[in-house]
C-alpha cells in the first residue's frame, strides 16, 4: 500500500498493490506519514475499497470536519459490537457513527439535549444494540471525559439496528419496532402527554403492544368478537381512550390491512385509561 494522500492521524488515501484507491483506516495511521510512504499491512485496521463514491467523498469530507478521535472512538464501537455480538455491519456505519458521536458531543457541550423517548423500548426490543450504545457512552466518558445522557445510547443503537446484513434484526422486528413506536405515537399525541417510561402502565402497555404486533406480523390475530358485557363497560366509561383506540385502528388497517378485535380494543382502552391516570397523578406531585 503506497500513501497518496494523508487526510488525519486515523485515515490516509492509498493505492493498493492493484493500483486501486482505497481509505485505509487505523489508530495513529497518519503520524509522520507522506506521500508515498509504503505501510505495513499490520498498521492497517480498516480498508474501504472506493467502489462507492459516495461513501469515499463522504469519508474525505468527514475527515476534514472532524477530529481523527471521533473515527478512532466510532471503529472501537463497531468492532466491539463484531467481536461481543457477531453483528455483520454495512460499512456506511463507519460514517454515521463518527459523525453522530462528534455532534453529539458538539450538542452536550452546547447544552443541547435531544430526549429519546423510545429507550425502554429499545432496551427491551433490541438489547444487544443497546449494549453497544451503552459502551459506546462508557468510551466516550473514558477518553472525552464527556459524561452524554443515557439516553444517547438508544440513538447510537439505531445507527447498529439499520446497519445489519445478517438477519439478526429481521424485518419482522423492524416491523413490530414500527408498529409499537407508531402505536406509542398515536396515543402520545392525541393527549399531549410524555411517558414515565419508568411506570408499571407503560411497562405493561410496551409489553402487550409487542405482543400484539408480534401477532400481527405473524398473521395469528384472533379476530372473533365475543360477547362481552365487560368490554361495552370499558367503552362506555373511557370514551377519551375509546376515540385514541379507534384512531389506532386506523393506522393498523392502512399498515396490515387488518382490523382491532373488539377484545383488543378493550385490552388498548384499558391500558390507555392506566397511562393517562399515571401521568396525572405524576403531574399532581
Amino acid at each position: 500500500m503506497r500513501v497518496v494522500k494523508v487526510m488525519n492521524n486515523s485515515l490516509l488515501l492509498a493505492l493498493d498493490d492493484s493500483g486501486r484507491e482505497v481509505i485505509l483506516m487505523g489508530k495513529g495511521i497518519g503520524f509522520n506519514k507522506s506521500i508515498g510512504h509504503h505501510l505495513k499491512s499490520e498498521d492497517i485496521e480498516k480498508v474501504f475499497v472506493l467502489k462507492d463514491r459516495s461513501i469515499s467523498k463522504n469519508i474525505i469530507r468527514l475527515a476534514s470536519e472532524i477530529d481523527s478521535t471521533y473515527f478512532e472512538l466510532a471503529k472501537q464501537v463497531i468492532d466491539h459490537a463484531i467481536e461481543a455480538y457477531g453483528m455483520v455491519l454495512m460499512e456506511h456505519i463507519y460514517l454515521g457513527l463518527t459523525d453522530h458521536l462528534s455532534f453529539a458531543v458538539k450538542r452536550y457541550n452546547e447544552g443541547i439535549l435531544i430526549q429519546n423517548f423510545y429507550t425502554q423500548t429499545l432496551k427491551r426490543f433490541n438489547p444487544k444494540e443497546y449494549q453497544v450504545g451503552l459502551y459506546a457512552l462508557q468510551l466516550v466518558r473514558e477518553q472525552l471525559h464527556v459524561d452524554l445522557p443515557q439516553d444517547e445510547a438508544g440513538n447510537i443503537a439505531f445507527h447498529f439496528i439499520n446497519a445489519q446484513t445478517n438477519n439478526s434484526y429481521s424485518t419482522d422486528n423492524q416491523t413490530i419496532f414500527e408498529t409499537v413506536k407508531g402505536i406509542l405515537d398515536i396515543v402520545k399525541y392525541n393527549f399531549s402527554i410524555v411517558y414515565n417510561e419508568d411506570g408499571i402502565g407503560y411497562t405493561r402497555f410496551v409489553t402487550h403492544l409487542r405482543l400484539f404486533a408480534q401477532r400481527l406480523v405473524n398473521g395469528s390475530q384472533d379476530l372473533y368478537d365475543y360477547e362481552d358485557s365487560f368490554y361495552t363497560h370499558v367503552i362506555e366509561s373511557c370514551p377519551r381512550e375509546y376515540e385514541c383506540v379507534r384512531k389506532i385502528g386506523i393506522f393498523i388497517r392502512e399498515k396490515f390491512d387488518s382490523r382491532l378485535s373488539r377484545q383488543e380494543e378493550m385490552y388498548l382502552t384499558v391500558h390507555i385509561h392506566r397511562i393517562l391516570e399515571e401521568y396525572s397523578q405524576q403531574n399532581k406531585k
